[in-house]
């Protein structure tokens, strides 16, 4: 009995010695752990050299670099990261002497699921819309700047608040304006709502550095739905007033600007 007694309190003692270390030669023993053997890529490992003494020099390294994210280390502590799978050896070199290692297996982490709800921004037609233009009339104080702008908004209301028109013009012979599709931006994009769509300014300058206005009659052509609209442009010194003539499709006001 006194026999297998004995024998339970040596190996107490000799896992204890395992486990906190032993001395020699007046030396702690070190063991490097990893707080994980096996990790996924761009999880965060952490290191420890214990038994390390605050006076040691330790160098830490890892092999291969290729597929090392990065490592940070402060004294006996180490985190290292992994953006490629394999194996890796992590290695703390104490006092330019004594060099001690541990492997990590690193396993590519799985592509986050794909947002089934996210579109990219798409085009539509307006059909069965109408475009409401307001004109107006912009003029320098500092210089003989002028010109004719329009703002338009839509009669039917589109869902996004952030959805826009397209469109292009031309000053060249005449005010020509093609309202060409609402643009819906991608549902992860979306601001919740209905709205009414808005041009807040569609200008016809005659440069764009220093436009002028010249006197005259000009052409006026809408298109919308692939449907034309026609008027005219009509620029004295002392006002400007727009022949439109649509009470639908296309609807214009005022009519007559002051300059």
């Amino acid at each position: 009995m006194k026999m297998r007694t004995l024998t339970y309190v040596c190996i107490f003692f000799a896992l204890l010695i395992a486990v906190h270390g032993c001395k020699k030669g007046g030396l702690t023993i070190e063991q490097l752990v990893a707080s994980s053997a096996t990790v996924k890529t761009g999880q965060l490992d952490s290191l420890e050299l214990v038994g390390a003494q605050t006076t040691d020099s330790i160098k830490w390294s890892v092999s291969p670099t290729a597929g090392l994210d990065h490592i940070n280390y402060r004294a006996n502590h180490a985190v290292v990261s992994f953006n490629q799978a394999g194996t890796f050896t992590v290695t703390a070199t104490v006092n330019n002497t004594t060099p001690y290692s541990t492997s990590i297996t690193v396993t590519q982490a799985p592509a986050p699921p794909v947002d089934t709800t996210r579109t990219i921004a798409t085009h539509y037609p307006l059909t069965g819309d109408g475009i409401t233009l307001t004109s107006h009339y912009s003029k320098s104080p500092n210089s003989d700047s002028a010109y004719v702008y329009f703002t338009a908004q839509t009669t039917k209301f589109y869902y996004c608040l952030n959805s826009y028109l397209t469109y292009n013009t031309s000053l060249t012979g005449g005010y020509t304006l093609n309202i060409v599709d609402m643009i819906k931006p991608a549902t992860k994009d979306c601001t919740v709502g209905s709205t009414r769509l808005t041009i807040a300014a569609i200008p016809f300058k005659q440069s764009l550095v220093n436009s002028y206005l010249p006197t005259g009659t000009f052409p006026l052509t809408v298109t919308l739905n692939g449907t034309t609209y026609t008027g005219s442009v009509v620029v004295t010194a002392t006002d400007i007033n727009f022949n439109w003539n649509y009470t639908s499709g296309v609807t214009l006001s005022p009519a007559h600007i002051t300059r």
